[in-house]
């Protein structure tokens, strides 16, 4: 018998579309009078609320054994650690991670800068950096940790960001960004990827037996490897659990011929000083003319008063660094 039935529709829209139709619809759609159930499925198709189902499913993330392929709240491909207690969860269940942070770094990068992203992780912020800095703009992204550049290299692929069959707009480097060249212990609390913490002749860098993974890792200044290619840097962004020193200390003269520079860090005096010297990269920082925000007020930075003694004792946060009134986040 030609055309379809109430019940085909029924059964079109529940099988398509995911939900039982009221009797409007139902008397709607008999009354478009399609010929036969092989054009009903194909009108059912071609809606646009089965194509953003679909898309919908097909960004649903996937276990693929050894990785998790998910998405970003902006729809950008990631791949992720399975066994990763920290950036995992936070993407899968919010498509983000460190929010507070994303809002000021993506506010103080402007297309065409050249940047520096210092612990890229799994690449969360990478990806926001090498959107922001634009075509025209460069990325140059360090994570020392070879099991999670695993994740970040595929993941910058994905996205068209690196120089195989993409843009090249962001290159990664496999080094511990510190004030010297050569190769230090990386050491790491198993399930929290993020927490790779440099050894150093410190008494207090070896943060214990719940740091038990542990690599020999190479290191390299920036002043060393990108001093004499880069001729100013826009912006830098830090994450490296307490080496921030060591790494400002081996990039001091870029820094310093650098006038309208951002940085966006993580800033733990405990764990700086774990390492190195944080009063030192505080007197140096100032003595350039930087001033400093903490990340997460209402205006996106609250203001922290250029004190060593305040800034030496800041609780753990987020700082926003610069010789320049900050933009509007």
């Amino acid at each position: 018998m030609a055309g379809v039935t109430a019940d085909d529709i029924v059964a079109s829209i529940e099988l398509i579309l995911g939900r039982t139709p009221d009797q409007a619809l139902i008397d709607h759609h008999l009354a478009l009078g399609f010929k036969n159930r092989f054009d009903l499925g194909w009108y059912m198709l071609s809606t646009q609320e089965s194509r953003a189902r679909t898309r919908a499913l097909q960004r649903q993330p996937l276990f693929l054994g050894d990785r998790l392929l998910a998405h970003t709240y902006r729809d950008e491909p990631i791949y992720l650690i399975p066994t990763d207690l920290d950036v995992t969860p936070s993407i899968l269940f919010h498509g983000r991670y460190e929010a507070h942070v994303e809002r000021v770094i993506a506010g103080s990068i402007r297309p065409g800068d050249i940047a520096i992203d210092i612990g890229s992780n799994v690449g969360v912020h990478t990806l926001v950096i090498g959107r922001a800095v634009g075509p025209e703009g460069r990325v140059h992204a360090f994570e020392a940790n070879a099991e999670v550049m695993k994740f970040l290299k595929p993941t910058l692929l994905l996205n068209g960001l690196t120089s195989w069959r993409g843009t090249g707009r962001v290159t990664l480097y496999p080094y511990a960004v510190t004030d010297r060249a050569g190769s230090l212990v990386l050491e790491q609390a198993p399930g929290h990827f993020g927490s790779g913490h440099l050894l150093t002749d410190s008494p207090g860098s070896d943060f214990g037996p719940e740091y038990s993974v542990r690599v020999e890792v190479p290191t390299i200044t920036i002043d060393g490897l990108l001093g004499g290619t880069i001729e100013r840097l826009d912006f830098l962004h830090m994450d490296i659990e307490g080496a921030e020193p060591m790494a400002v200390k081996g990039a001091r003269a870029l820094i310093s011929r650098s006038p309208t520079l951002r940085i966006v860090t993580e800033w733990s005096p405990e764990m700086m000083n774990s390492i190195g010297n944080a009063r030192e990269l505080i007197d140096w920082l100032v003595g350039e003319g930087f001033r400093f925000w903490r990340v997460g007020g209402d205006a996106g930075v609250d203001p922290v008063p250029v004190a060593v003694a305040d800034l030496a004792n800041h609780p753990h946060s987020d700082m926003f660094i610069s010789r320049q009134d900050p933009p509007a986040f």
